[in-house]
């Protein structure tokens, strides 16, 4: 009896422990996301609800949603404008899948057995059972997909201001034999034919970019597809890097989790917004004649990724993640009529959306030129390493007092590469210091002290993210494995260290803590992050796999502790914007694919007014002119990289693609640019971008709040608008 009892207890300690670690696993999976959309929908759950298909068609004072229960597919209409958005098309002259697809509003894709291939399935053309209950604002609707094993609940609620569709992460329930790969919402919503109507799609790729919904008579044969926020480094595999062969430039990266269109002729459109599981999903966007003859633009949310599974030390085979991340979906469409349906009033009406929830707040915004001054950098002597000094403290304090002599007060100042080893040698160390080299912390200091004295901060720029290849680490604790356990390597198409590692979330907050250690309580203020708030990835640690989420979530934790006055951040992504005081190299343009109609600057009317930014640097670009014109057009502050020695001295060095930085080369273009710009920029200090506009071929016009108007005429010949002329590569200001 004694036995039996005992066993019971044991038996019963088991079964608590494994439901605590179970748990655990689910708060780590996906508990710690907002469910704020959950809790509200389940709360308007009390409200008027009536049988089902009794009623498919619910409104509020501005707009009218209508279900169609065979096929999910909704129906917008705003009864102010009269305009009608469907989120299902016909194309019944098209294969099954795609017929299925457009004309579906869920539609999901399935991986099974050893295939790296996925089918897809839409609630149109499969055996799917659908429960619907109404509410005076929406619906809820209970699918199951009979042939796959699988179930999930689709919520829709109507607002005031558009409407939200969302999937909670505990309905998603998945069988033996089929595993979700993806989910699609509504990705025909708003779609167009060719010639149907005027206007175009909004993507937030670089700057921004806008592709036409005219007829391009299917001379386009790829969509455009890519991850919000950014590629997956702990998926994807790098390119390799081979010399003596052509680099070709990075494409640009997705910052904000954010897609529209607009209807010019009808003025009116939309803006998407990705509310939960952005940090896994791509932005779609396919013009006409890609595989359907619908323009259409949405969010796809992956489940699961395709890795390669290593069979050898240099080999391995496709596969599907075996654990997918199930995760709270949900977009919530924004509806603009009138002189709001362009891709400004979508970014300001972006901009409104992150100021309700406090992401935008209003930050300190003046004008000043940013020089980065590069500090030094490592090069190979013989067996060993040693450092190349190209702007001591000392050089820098002079350069600075040079143009303060010349009348240049209006300066943001940052030391870059200061630490032990220099800019690239310095990666992956935790030693924050001041490289001997080029001076003492004694001088730093009392250097920073004086800047501050006259109004100026001096930033430290610090590398959050990558690693070299010369240091020795644990490979289990300090730099990153991708899902496939392999360490994740980035080429750097250099010699010296021909890849680098990613540092891991607590190697980087080793390293911040560090940094707030060396200059707790002294004149150093303001510092300059890199690396870590450009990248997402899933990742390898201690036998558990870490979502992109799991790491965005980490890496705004760390962030957070930084004890900087000013902090700014190079090319952050959104979920960071919150702790971003300064914006640094901003994109000024997109990857230029073919089927982009137009760069505009989307993702700088979104910060406009609430976090100054710069753009890249001045003295790498191949039309100087042309970009002077466009810090007005977009409204960004300019920034030079500086070294008082000249660049040739960096030839061996990781920073080898400095070819023109030497201050008294670059000293006159600076005057030049300060004394011109300051001008302009005062009358624009912490305003926004009202609308922008193309007025004709390489002529625009960009309003801010204030009322200010530039006009911009990029072509050899004068404009006249009006009573206005622009002389050739010019602009003129109008208040």
């Amino acid at each position: 009896m004694a036995d039996r009892k005992k066993k019971r207890i044991i038996i019963l300690a088991i079964l608590c422990c494994a439901a605590v670690i179970l748990t655990v696993l689910i708060l780590r999976r996906g508990g710690r996301e907002d469910n704020s959309i959950f809790q509200a929908a389940e709360e308007s759950k009390t409200m008027h609800t009536v049988q089902k298909n009794e009623k498919c068609a619910m409104e509020n004072s501005r707009f009218l949603l209508t279900l169609d229960e065979q096929t999910m597919g909704i129906t917008i209409t705003d009864k102010n404008s009269g305009q009608k958005y469907s989120s299902v098309k016909d194309y019944t002259e098209g294969n099954k899948l795609w017929n299925g697809f457009c004309s579906s509003g869920i539609s999901l894709e399935f991986y099974s057995g050893n295939s790296s291939a996925s089918t897809t399935v839409s609630v149109a053309g499969e055996e799917v059972t659908k429960t619907v209950q109404y509410f005076s604002d929406g619906f809820d609707a209970d699918l199951k997909f009979e042939s796959y094993g699988f179930c999930m609940q689709l919520q829709v609620r109507l607002a005031e201001d558009g409407v939200t569709v969302y999937v909670p992460r505990e309905s998603m329930q998945e069988g033996d034999t089929y595993f979700l790969g993806a989910v699609w919402l509504y990705p025909m919503m708003g779609a167009t034919l060719p010639g149907e109507k005027e206007g175009y799609m909004v993507i937030p790729e670089g700057s921004g970019a806008i592709i036409d919904l005219k007829d391009h008579q299917k001379k386009f044969k790829n969509a455009y597809s890519k991850m919000i926020y950014g590629k997956n480094a702990g998926v994807e595999a790098a390119a390799q890097n081979y010399y003596n062969k052509p680099v070709v430039t990075e494409p640009k990266e997705i910052r904000m989790p954010v897609f529209g269109m607009v209807y010019e002729e009808e003025k009116s459109g939309f803006l998407g917004i990705v509310t939960d599981g952005e940090y896994h999903a791509d932005l779609v966007a396919y013009p006409n004649g890609v595989t359907t003859p619908y323009n259409w633009v949405t969010a796809k949310f992956r489940i699961r990724d395709i890795y390669t599974k290593q069979t050898a030390r240099a080999a391995g085979v496709p596969a599907y993640e075996s654990e997918g991340d199930f995760r709270n979906l949900g977009i919530k469409y924004l509806f603009a009529a009138g002189e709001d349906a362009s891709y400004t009033g979508l970014a300001n009406a972006y901009q409104n959306y992150l100021v309700q929830n406090g992401v935008l707040t209003k930050q300190e915004d003046s004008f000043c030129i940013k020089l980065d001054f590069f500090g030094a950098d490592s090069e190979k002597w013989l067996l060993f390493q040693s450092v190349v000094p190209m702007t001591t403290i000392e050089e820098m304090e002079n350069i600075l007092e040079d143009l303060t002599k010349e009348g240049i007060t209006d300066l943001l100042p940052v030391y870059t590469g200061y630490q032990k080893g220099g800019a690239t040698g310095n990666y992956g160390s935790t030693k924050v210091g001041i490289e001997r080299t080029l001076g003492s912390e004694k001088k730093l200091l009392d250097f920073a002290e004086k800047l501050q004295e006259k109004g100026i901060f001096l930033t430290l720029q610090q590398e959050l993210l990558l690693a070299n290849g010369s240091k020795l680490y644990d490979t289990t604790r300090e730099v990153v494995k991708g899902i496939n356990q392999v360490i994740v390597e980035k080429p750097t198409f250099q010699k010296l260290f021909r890849s680098m590692y990613y540092q891991t979330p607590a190697r980087s907050l080793e390293i911040l803590k560090k940094l707030n250690k060396q200059y707790k309580d002294t004149s150093i203020r303001a510092v300059g992050f890199s690396g870590l708030p450009e990248e997402l990835y899933s990742y390898y640690f201690k036998g558990t796999i870490y979502s992109r989420r799991d790491c965005a979530v980490q890496y705004h934790k760390i962030l957070e502790t930084a004890e900087f006055e000013k902090i700014g951040m190079t090319n952050p992504n959104a979920y960071l914007w919150d702790l971003t005081k300064q914006y640094y190299d901003i994109p000024m343009a997109t990857s230029g694919y073919n089927y982009i109609a137009k760069e505009v600057p989307f993702l700088q009317t979104v910060l406009r007014g609430y976090i100054p930014y710069w753009a890249p640097y001045i003295n790498f670009q191949s039309n100087e002119k042309v970009f002077f014109l466009k810090l007005l057009e977009y409204g960004a502050y300019p920034s030079f990289l500086v070294t008082n020695q000249s660049p040739v001295k960096l030839r061996n060095t990781n920073s080898s693609y400095i070819y023109t930085s030497e201050y008294s080369v670059l000293k006159d273009k600076i005057l030049a640019y300060e004394k011109e710009l300051s001008e302009v920029f005062e009358q624009l200090e912490g305003t926004g971008i009202q609308e922008h506009r193309t007025l004709r071929e390489n002529v625009v016009m960009t309003i801010y709040k204030n009322g200010v108007t530039i006009y911009i005429n990029y072509s050899e010949n004068e404009f006249l608008y009006e009573d206005i002329v622009v002389r050739p590569l010019s602009y003129l200001l109008v208040k």
